[in-house]
């Protein structure tokens, strides 16, 4: 049982008037095959089908919610409920894509993936309303535990694992490429950045370079919170 709870946040209204839109267009061929002369008995029960799917999805978006709490996260939906504490947490995936159609702006996916010790997952978008406001949330409450688990990795010389990304003590930093991982020392490290939903580090004498997506990058703020400890230690955190 999680603590108290700090905020909430309920299916996406958007999605859920998507929804609606075609489950009406689902009603209206309902309309039409019982309305049809003669009636066709398979065409009805197809019908009947389609309508169903829009009528589930809406009752399933209008069920969700995600509770922040002190001690951790819960959710909850018509198909059951799951808790996770922040200090078991092991894994924390977010990243934004801005999507378009024909080069017109439409609006932005969320990926948001959490995976604890036990390697229970929890995952969820744009079917929460506010992802882009839950998100920055859930890095601020994962963050200080998942840091201090990474930190005392790095600070033992294991390699640790960042997905698209690995650091170790000894050898620096290694990229994941279309063959391979490329490594960086850390004496040829110039710079680092999260920006436009990718983790880019710079090599000296670059300056250009290409970041994987922060979605294939698990724990990517504490990745960032860890290079500021290594190369700007009173900043860091």
């Amino acid at each position: 049982m999680l603590g108290p709870e700090l905020e909430s946040f309920r299916g996406n209204k958007i999605v859920m008037a998507l929804v609606i839109i075609l489950g009406l267009g689902a009603a209206s061929l309902v309309l039409a095959a019982f309305t049809s002369s003669p009636p066709e008995k398979g065409f009805e029960i197809f019908t009947l089908l389609v309508l169903a799917g829009p009528v589930i999805l809406f009752f399933w978006l209008m069920s969700i919610r995600v509770t922040l709490h002190s001690d951790g996260i819960s959710y909850q939906s018509l198909f059951g409920e799951k808790e996770m504490r922040w200090d078991a947490m092991e894994r924390f995936y977010y990243g934004a894509t801005k999507q378009s159609v024909n080069f017109i702006p439409v609006g932005t996916y969320y990926h948001i993936k959490l995976v604890d010790a036990e390697g229970k997952k929890l995952s969820f978008g744009n079917r929460v309303e506010s992802p882009g406001k839950l998100g920055p949330k859930l890095v601020e409450q994962t963050y200080p535990a998942i840091f201090r688990k990474v930190a005392d990795q790095f600070n033992s010389g294991e390699e640790v694992d960042f997905g698209a990304i690995k650091v170790s003590r000894a050898s620096g930093v290694k990229i994941k490429k279309l063959f391979g991982y490329k490594e960086i020392p850390w004496d040829k490290v110039s710079s680092f950045a999260i920006q436009s939903g990718h983790f880019y580090i710079w090599p000296v004498g670059k300056k250009r370079t290409t970041g994987p997506a922060l979605r294939q990058v698990p724990n990517a703020f504490a990745l960032q919170g860890l290079l500021n400890s290594i190369f700007k230690p009173s900043n860091a955190s």
